[in-house]
This record gives C-alpha cells, sequence and structure tokens, in this order.
C-alpha cells in the first residue's frame, strides 16, 4: 500500500511512526495542495494501530476527512 496519494487538489502522506508506550503505531499525516511546497499542515490524533498497513490506511482516511472538511483537527506548526 502506498503511503501517499492525491486527492482533490492535495497530496496526503501518512507519516505514521512506531511508538513503544502503548505499542503500536501512530495517526499521523502530512497534506500539501498539490504541486505546492508551502502551506503544509500537519494532523495527529491519539489513536495507535496495531500494525504499519492499518496505520497507513487509517492515516490516509483521516487525511481525506480533513481535506473534504469533516474533520477540524487542531494541526502541529508546519514545518
Amino acid at each position: 500500500m502506498s503511503s501517499q496519494i492525491e486527492y482533490n487538489g492535495y497530496v496526503i502522506e501518512a507519516t505514521t511512526r512506531p511508538k513503544n508506550k502503548p505499542q503500536g503505531w501512530t495517526l499521523e499525516v502530512r497534506i500539501t495542495p498539490a504541486g505546492r511546497r508551502t502551506g503544509i499542515r500537519r494532523c495527529r490524533a491519539g489513536n495507535i494501530y496495531p500494525n504499519e498497513e492499518l496505520a497507513v490506511a487509517r492515516c490516509l482516511e483521516f487525511g481525506r476527512q480533513i481535506v473534504d472538511g469533516r474533520l477540524q483537527p487542531k494541526a502541529d506548526s508546519a514545518r
């Protein structure tokens, strides 16, 4: 499974990483307007998944919901 998709004019990239306590994979995503290097939005939630494949799938769905305006998570500052 790819960890990056283009969706409604944005590139959504799963940036999940392993975590030890509790053990699992994080829910983190980077959303960038397609064709641009600025305007990066990093979002995350406290969800933990048992494996990387499931985490990536959930990250991409999380990103789609943000792009669609169905979720309004607190964004990390752009880097």
